[in-house]
């Protein structure tokens, strides 16, 4: 199937660029990521204790000019082209602002998707908590739309927010089956990365956004009958 063509192309392309990967990874934790590290470290114990936990998506917001500087990497290394540690600067310096307003998109429609399963699940009429699993679906698909919107970005030959944002949200709508299956992928490289730790610093970012460069090339490929031809790849 598709979904498992793109993890083994994902895969390889991260190990012929192992080295520089890496240490995209580490940039990545460096330069915004760990605000991810802090929404989980922050997030868990309030959900243990009933607080707020909702709240955590908005402090991962930082980690979005990251995420999208480790794309421009990674579209470049999904289509063999000639990559090294410059690009992740080019693309942090280029897209910081973009990318930034995406980062608060995606966690403010987290956050409110999160919100509303858990008041239609506290109801006590079952037809009203029927509703939480309508938002449980927006909320794996808006899920799925993350996956792709960062590669989706860097792609474009002139990134936009608003334009990324539509692009990805027709790319999981159009491709559901393949969207969950890729969520489910990355979600199980997540848990992989989370038991073996050291995963989580030297590979995980890279692999999941990974997923979404190939996901994307491949869906590009397809809808032009041909080999994709990298549009603003050489942009930066």
């Amino acid at each position: 199937m598709r979904a498992f063509l793109v993890t083994w192309r994902s895969l390889v392309s991260f190990y012929n660029e192992l080295f520089l990967l890496i240490g995209a990874n580490l940039l990545w934790w460096v330069m915004g990521g760990f605000f991810v590290a802090a929404a989980v470290i922050l997030g868990w114990p309030m959900l243990v204790i009933g607080g707020p936990w909702w709240l955590a998506p908005l402090i991962a917001i930082p980690a979005g000019p990251a995420t999208a500087a480790l794309a421009n990497v990674l579209h470049r290394a999904a289509r063999d082209l000639h990559v090294d540690r410059s690009f992740f600067f080019d693309g942090f310096r280029e897209y910081w602002r973009r990318a930034l307003a995406l980062s608060a998109l995606l966690a403010i429609g987290n956050m409110l998707l999160i919100l509303n399963i858990l008041f239609y699940v506290s109801r006590t009429e079952s037809l009203v908590q029927a509703f939480s699993l309508f938002f449980i679906v927006l909320l794996v698909y808006w899920a799925s739309v993350q996956v792709y919107i960062f590669p989706i970005l860097v792609g474009m030959k002139e990134p936009g927010v608003l334009a990324a944002l539509k692009m990805a949200l027709m790319m999981a709508f159009a491709n559901p089956l393949f969207s969950v299956l890729i969520l489910v992928i990355a979600a199980l490289l997540t848990g992989l990365s989370v038991v073996l730790a050291i995963l989580v610093l030297i590979a995980w970012p890279g692999i999941v956004v990974m997923l979404g460069a190939h996901s994307l090339k491949l869906v590009v490929e397809m809808a032009g009958g041909g080999k994709e031809e990298s549009p603003g790849a050489d942009a930066n």
